[in-house]
């Protein structure tokens, strides 16, 4: 099992036996230790677990332990002591859980690797404290959606390096609709994900906007020899009013959409979007407004809610809306 290979566990239970009995001896925890952590262990490795609580500068617990020759057995001397004053609380405990089984989903990307063992060592921590019998099992109280690993997540680490030496990149890339792949040259900015699909976001020369490029339609990726001077530029603002990932030039509008009571009741604890605001709420209509740069991923929203939602204005985006039903409808005819 994992857990063998990380001391915790035991930590915790020589901890307990120490406060709650005037001494142990190292049999007894050997026995204990096996019994509830269903891992094989020898006496040796007890008595070195008990060296490193009481001197390793890094646990930093220096516990009072001290060695009772009459009884050949460990006790504390001080009473009082106890490393869950170094641990965690409950409701930290919880939380742990719900962030490393948050992560766990992103494990598999290369990007990530390095913190495979800080999750599984977070998973086995929380399954012991919590009196779990196995990770799986865990997997009942907490189960996150499962995010399909795709082409192109491959090139993370190598973006994330680029970024953080602001160095430029160079690749090849594929537009939808097109077999030639076109050589750019990007200062990249951030990588952002939408919808389980990353992008990497940046600066191209002779463009005055950011450009965006979707990573499964990226290949021969390399990071060049040139540094650029990175721009302050706030991409929490540029996101502000988009729908996903395309940012269109136009200026933001106000949209106004009538949604059935049903569908309002789930649009009030998960908003369609973070510009939303309530205009009518009663039992004949939900209705909202939402400040919005409208673009496919837009009205990809809106004709997800079939026909719980009525646009009602502004009138050109009421006559798309017409346009794309019309369309929509003849593939039925």
């Amino acid at each position: 099992m994992a857990i063998s290979k990380h001391p915790f566990g035991r930590y915790q239970v020589i901890d307990r036996e120490l406060g709650r009995k005037n001494w142990v001896k190292t049999k007894e925890l050997k026995e204990i230790i096996e019994e509830e952590l269903s891992i094989n262990v020898s006496e040796r490795m007890i008595n070195e677990d008990i060296n490193a609580m009481k001197n390793d500068p890094l646990l930093g617990y220096l516990a009072p332990i001290e060695y009772n020759n009459t009884e050949k057995a460990y006790y504390y001397s001080d009473r009082s002591y106890t490393i869950k004053a170094f641990g965690l609380k409950e409701g930290d405990i919880a939380a742990l859980m719900f962030y490393a089984k948050t992560i766990n989903q992103y494990k598999e990307y290369e990007v990530f690797e390095d913190f495979r063992n800080a999750i599984e060592k977070v998973l086995d921590a929380v399954t012991i404290r919590k009196g779990i019998s196995s990770k799986e099992h865990a997997k009942l109280i907490v189960q996150t959606e499962n995010t399909q690993k795709l082409s192109g997540s491959e090139l993370i680490p190598i973006i994330v390096k680029a970024i953080d030496s602001d160095s430029m990149i160079e690749f090849k890339y594929q537009k939808f609709g097109e077999f030639a792949y076109k050589l750019t040259k990007l200062e990249p900015y951030i990588l952002k994900e939408d919808r389980q699909r990353w992008y990497i976001v940046g600066k191209v020369k002779g463009h005055e906007h950011p450009v965006t490029y979707a990573l499964d339609r990226i290949k021969s990726l390399k990071i060049l020899d040139i540094k650029f001077t990175r721009i302050d530029f706030d991409f929490d603002k540029y996101f502000m009013y988009s729908f996903g990932i395309t940012v269109t030039r136009e200026k933001p509008i106000l949209v106004i959409l009538s949604f059935t009571p049903y569908q309002g009741n789930y649009l009030k604890t998960l908003k369609i979007h973070h510009s939303q605001e309530i205009l009518v709420d009663d039992d004949k209509e939900f209705r909202i407004s939402v400040m919005v740069k409208p673009s496919w991923e837009f009205y990809e929203k809106i004709f997800g809610y079939g026909d719980s939602v009525k646009v009602i204005s502004p009138p050109e985006i009421v006559e798309e809306m017409k346009i794309k039903s019309a369309l929509v409808s003849k593939l039925y005819q």
